[in-house]
Parts: C-alpha cells; structure tokens; sequence
C-alpha cells in the first residue's frame, strides 16, 4: 500500500485522532518533587573556575620545553643521517637568516597570544577558557 504523501488530506485524521485523546495530567507528587529539584539546582554554587592566569606560566614554559625538545630531536636526526655526532653539529652559516626569521615569527605568534588572551580577560568571561 503507498503511504498518502499529500500533508493536506492527513489534517483531518490527525484532528480526529487528537481530539480523541485524554488530557495528560501529571500524578500528585510530580509537580512538588519536579520544583523541589529545581529549588536544590538553583542553590547549588557555582562550580570553581580554574585559576588560568596561575597556569599560564607554566603552559608557556612548558611550550618553550616541548618546542626546544622538538628542535633538538630534529637536530640529532639530521646530524645522525649525516653520520656526524649531536655535540659535533652546528648550524651552517647560510641557515642564520632562515632561523632568525622563524624566531621573529614565533615571537609575534606568541605576542598576537597573550594578546588575544589578555583582550579576552578584560572584555569579561567569554567560557573560552
């Protein structure tokens, strides 16, 4: 049998079917222990933030870490490849621009960051963090 896709001719059947119904109504205790729960959620407290700003130190160095742990791993790969040992490595004189330009980009990286962070902070609490 092929269902009626026409939502115009279902209108009167779905009138008739819920006019036919009962009304729902709630048993004795359901309305006191529904507001009596909510009473209890409203007077819980707030739970306690986490205290970022004390965090913050320890997130930066922890990147600074990882970053620096980063740049030796890779550091000891390329010498290892080369058959020359990590304490024996330097880095070639024509690497120095390259390098100092991937510094001044983590620097501004770093600054738009705390930045953002901090216009975060001041403008009020946005849940973000």
């Amino acid at each position: 049998m092929k269902p009626n896709l026409n939502p115009a001719r279902d209108h009167g059947a779905i009138d008739a079917i819920l006019s036919s119904e009962e009304e729902l109504i709630p048993s004795s205790g359901f309305v006191a222990a529904t507001m009596e729960r909510v009473r209890e959620e409203a007077a819980t407290p707030e739970p306690i933030p986490f205290p970022w700003l004390r965090a913050l130190p320890g997130i930066v160095v922890l990147a600074g870490v990882l970053g620096w742990c980063g740049t030796e791993l890779v550091r000891a790969g390329i010498a290892s490849t080369r058959g020359i040992s990590s304490a024996q490595m330097h880095w070639p004189p024509a690497a120095g621009p390259q390098l100092q330009t991937v510094g001044w980009v983590a620097m501004a990286l770093g600054i738009a960051a705390v930045s953002w962070l901090v216009s975060r902070r001041l403008a009020g609490g946005s849940g973000l963090l």
